[in-house]
């Protein structure tokens, strides 16, 4: 038996991998569990089709967490525990710490380097963990760098699933809403606003545009940093030129809306927004941080920026505003290449890993 731990509130990319990986293993007919927050967006969307448990974990020395934990992995007789964030990184270490009668895989979706604290350095490094599974290559290295024995850490690409892009409906109430008018070229940013998106350097670049130009950037997500982004908007007079929509649940229409897609992160796992884009047929201008060049070369379904680099983000998206037949190119380049990221590969890549500490071919 499998259990997942997800101490999400919210449903992000993380909870979109844990939640697609639950119902490959369905497929395949491997038993599993999924232990998250309590009114968690994962448990409303879990609950349907897949065995969730409720329990309430309040932070990563939560203790009553712990024994709840170990109860549960006890009664369902759990071989294999997936810890699908940092916090539960923490407390599924300090069950096993106490009933280590269980294989621990953590995943490490982030590009960050480990903290220099002690407890840092001993979450990562502490025999226990059987296992790490990054999101990208980039992340095997910075885990590497930090000390993690690299006998211990397999790359499986966060996946995607094409059929989450089929059927979809009319557009028109989206140009209705945004007001786009016609011949607009729509550019698209759709990641949650915090520092490591650097949505700052994305408008700082939108601003050096030339004013006769006709689109609109439309930034989709919220996030601790809302309000300085729209402050800075309004400081360099962007007020018609971009628009904040907020949380959206309608991603595959606002996909279908843009014709060019931008990510400008300073830090980044993978980004599942980018293959999302992808498999939409859309250009992309991206930076170079973290594992975003595993995604896409630069020249070959888009133009790649370093980070930061405001001149590079503006030089590039003008180009594609400027070159449709250039669009197409691209669009049409990601279209094919974003195959290798299909959900499929994720799922049979993480059950072999599975496989790998268990001993057995249960994914047959």
């Amino acid at each position: 038996m499998i259990l997942h731990l997800n101490t999400a509130d919210t449903w992000r990319g993380g909870e979109r991998q844990t939640l697609y990986l639950a119902d490959g293993l369905k497929a395949k007919s491997i038993p599993q569990i999924i232990v998250g927050q309590p009114n968690s967006e994962l448990e409303k969307r879990a609950s349907e089709n897949h065995f969730f448990i409720p329990l309430k974990m309040r932070g990563e020395w939560d203790l009553k967490s712990v024994f709840g934990l170990i109860e549960i992995i006890k009664k369902y007789n759990i071989r294999l525990l997936h810890a699908h964030t940092a916090k539960a990184h923490t407390i599924a270490l300090l069950a096993k710490f106490i009933y280590p009668n269980f294989y621990l895989t953590v995943s490490r979706r982030v590009d960050f380097h480990i903290g220099n604290n002690i407890f840092s350095k001993k979450k990562y490094t502490s025999p226990l963990i059987d296992m790490f599974l990054t999101v990208s290559n980039k992340i095997k290295e910075i885990l590497i760098e930090d000390g993690i024995n690299p006998e211990k850490i397999v790359t499986v690409y966060s996946g995607i699933d094409p059929k989450r892009f089929s059927g979809r409906k009319s557009i028109s109430y989206l140009k209705k809403e945004f007001g786009i008018a016609p011949k607009t070229i729509v550019l698209g940013n759709i990641a949650a606003l915090v520092d490591h998106k650097d949505q700052e350097t994305l408008i700082k670049a939108i601003a050096l545009l030339p004013g006769n130009l006709k689109f609109k950037l439309l930034i989709v997500g919220e996030g601790e940093l809302e309000s300085k982004l729209k402050q800075l908007s309004t400081d360099l007079r962007l007020q018609d030129k971009i628009i904040f929509t907020g949380f959206r649940n309608d991603i595959p229409e606002i996909l279908n809306l843009l014709d060019i897609f931008t990510m400008t992160s300073k830090e980044e796992g993978l980004g599942t927004s980018i293959l999302d884009a992808m498999i939409n047929q859309l250009p992309l201008v991206v930076t170079n941080g973290g594992g975003i060049p595993e995604m896409i070369e630069h020249n070959k379904g888009g133009f790649v920026a370093d980070v930061k680099n405001v001149i590079q983000i503006y030089e590039y998206l003008l180009e594609l505003i400027n070159n449709p037949s250039l669009r197409k190119e691209f669009g049409m380049y990601n279209g094919k290449e974003v195959k290798r990221f299909f959900i499929d590969s994720t799922i049979n890549k993480t059950v072999y890993a599975y496989s790998s500490l268990l001993g057995e071919r249960f994914w047959e």
